[in-house]
């Protein structure tokens, strides 16, 4: 097979000169050039993605969530197979995938692995996505943004941006959710995880339950008070959470009391009162 790497500089905290150097093990390996380096932001980022796609069998896509997000709203990931070098700060993906070891180890289990098809989410017919929430985690998204151009990276951001969501930024609504055709009222929403496998970044197993492969969308609703909070997120850490009430379904429509923002992949989303969300059945295909 014929690959190509895709990196987008500005994800994770390496500078160029560690990144090329960490990806030329993974280029030798599979054989591939790198691509993407000279890319100024996510527009350039996304036209380089679309050409260099048509002209490999594999793009391996170097990078965080968010950079991997980028992609599958750039080329069709149907058509178009890709891989997942994880070179961000979170890296959701990477635990999805369990993926073990260096990036050598991972190109080496690319070149030898094979496509699965996993399934995705249509975010009103906007976005495709791995993992959706609306609620807290797009307050969440927004203030580790501003962080992050402020310098700061790693756990402690996100949980520095946890802790002032919580307590000053986020305010709570009620929820009228309908799961293919059945009605749910959940009060004072703290988060709605739509969810296609069970990892948030850093390891964090939110929705044990969700799985990549099995056509459905796994919603989680939750609505505690701050010591359930925190002992939900100890367990999703520790062995996974098992707080919230948990639906699957083929399609969710979610309509709120008023607007509240949604994340998506790691990317701050847009604010609405009202959500719809599909599940995309073998939209994605991943080598590995």
């Amino acid at each position: 097979m014929r690959y190509s790497i895709i990196t987008n500089p500005a994800s994770g905290s390496r500078n160029a000169n560690q990144r090329r150097s960490v990806l030329a093990t993974a280029a030798k390996i599979l054989g591939a050039d790198i691509y993407g380096m000279d890319t100024t932001n996510v527009g350039e980022f996304r036209r380089c993605a679309q050409e260099v796609a048509v002209h490999c069998d594999v793009l391996v896509v170097a990078g965080g969530d968010g950079t991997l997000s980028d992609i599958i709203n750039s080329v069709d990931p149907v058509h178009s197979p890709l891989a997942y070098l994880p070179l961000g700060t979170g890296n959701a993906m990477r635990h999805a995938l369990r993926y073990k070891g260096k990036i050598g180890d991972i190109a080496r289990r690319i070149k030898n692995g094979k496509i699965h098809e996993y399934d995705l989410i249509n975010c009103d017919d906007r976005v495709r996505a791995f993992t959706v929430s609306v609620g807290i985690e797009g307050e969440v998204i927004r203030l580790r943004n501003q962080y992050v151009l402020r310098g700061h990276v790693g756990l402690k951001t996100y949980v520095k941006a946890v802790v002032n969501s919580y307590f000053k930024k986020y305010k709570r609504t009620n929820a009228r959710i309908i799961i293919d055709g059945s009605l749910i009222k959940m009060m004072d929403i703290l988060s709605l995880m739509v969810v296609k496998h069970p990892y948030y970044g850093f390891g964090m197993e939110v929705v044990p339950k969700a799985r990549f492969d099995d056509r459905k969308l796994h919603l989680v609703c939750m609505n505690l008070g701050l010591c359930g909070t925190v002992i939900s997120g100890i367990a999703a850490f520790a062995a996974g959470n098992r707080a919230g009430q948990y639906y699957t379904g083929l399609q969710i429509n979610v309509t709120l009391d008023r607007a509240l923002a949604m994340q998506y992949n790691g990317n701050e989303g847009w604010k609405s009162d009202m959500f719809n969300f599909k599940v995309l059945p073998k939209a994605l295909k991943i080598k590995c």
